[in-house]
């Protein structure tokens, strides 16, 4: 009875111990974050991409290596989609003009005329039960979408003032690689022409082309101010930029880290929109004293191309992502309401 006993205690003593050991192989554990964007070091997306790492890194509830790559380190839009979807890229920062060739039900942020012009409006739809649904829509190819950050309006260049239809007819515009972009400048009125963002200043200049549509910043960043006299402010998209992260690395953190990722992506998403707004601000100005026209739609020139661009869009996008896209589109316009 003694031998038993004591056998009985050799055994629980040594599954304690054997807890031990694995709860401290589990805390000791250490998670890799690597940040992918295309833009360069100083741009509001790169900014909340560093919040994010300083944040990680001096959070206790997680232990967890954290570097951000810019400028296409790690490739570009397509490598870098690849990289989330397969793993070998932790969490990417990508325009939906870059995100919709994986999931195409995500080009809906780059509908034209049909997000609020109003910040704080635009803001709430982002984290709003229709944006809940778009988060939805990532899942199938092994994306986690965390969030939406505002990294702008979409305002058209030229030389040529850009507010009615007719400046648009037949003219030679840049466009990113996206079908719906593309779709977009056909209904304005243009011949889109895809190209790598870093010609279009020379493209501009020796008139490849004759138009270009970013925010302020961007524009103002590539310095296209310098070959192009008109600035016309159109609003009529934002350049919106989806975080997605891989999912079956998301999935295999653990609670505490989860949490403080998503805290500190909402701060990065706060660092991004503040230095947007700086840097609108500051660019505006500055195109101005370089002597850019900058012209301001009526409530006419604007419902015209609304009505030349929007409900096309609409049609095609939704004959391309059947009852899914309809029901996202039908809960965004809902909560619009």
């Amino acid at each position: 009875m003694m031998f038993k006993t004591a056998l009985q205690l050799t055994v629980a003593a040594g599954a304690v111990v054997a807890q031990l050991a694995t709860a401290t192989v589990v805390q000791a554990q250490t998670f890799n974050l690597k940040i992918a964007h295309l833009l360069p070091p100083g741009d509001p997306r790169d900014l909340g991409a560093q919040r994010i790492e300083e944040l990680l890194e001096a959070d206790a509830r997680c232990d967890i290596d954290v570097q951000v790559f810019p400028s296409g380190q790690l490739g570009g839009f397509t490598e870098i989609n690849e990289g989330v979807q397969f793993g070998s890229i932790e969490m990417s920062i990508q325009p939906a003009a870059y995100m919709a060739p994986i999931n195409i039900t995500s080009a809906i942020l780059d509908f034209p005329f049909f997000w609020p012009t109003d910040t704080e409006q635009l803001l709430a739809l982002h984290h709003g039960p229709a944006a809940d649904m778009l988060a939805e829509s990532f899942t199938p190819y092994n994306m986690v979408m965390l969030d939406i950050w505002h990294t702008g309006f979409m305002q058209w260049t030229g030389n040529e003032p850009m507010n009615t239809l007719d400046a648009y007819q037949d003219r030679i515009a840049r466009v990113m690689p996206s079908e719906l972009m593309t779709e977009r400048q056909v209904l304005f009125g243009l011949n889109p022409v895809t190209m790598p963002f870093s010609e279009t200043y020379s493209a501009l200049q020796n008139g490849a082309i004759a138009a270009q549509e970013n925010p302020i910043p961007t524009t103002f960043n590539m310095r296209f101010h310098e070959v192009q006299d008109y600035l016309t402010l159109t609003s009529h998209g934002t350049l919106d930029q989806y975080v997605t992260v891989n999912k079956p690395w998301w999935d295999g953190l653990t609670d505490d880290c989860r949490t403080a990722i998503t805290e500190a992506v909402a701060e990065g998403n706060r660092v991004c929109l503040e230095e947007t707004q700086r840097q609108e601000v500051a660019a505006l100005a500055a195109m101005r004293e370089a002597g850019v026209t900058v012209v301001e739609l009526t409530e006419e020139e604007r419902a015209a191309m609304r009505d030349a661009t929007l409900p096309g869009i609409r049609d095609w996008y939704l004959a391309r992502t059947g009852a899914e896209g309809q029901a996202i589109y039908d809960a965004f316009v809902a909560e619009m309401q």
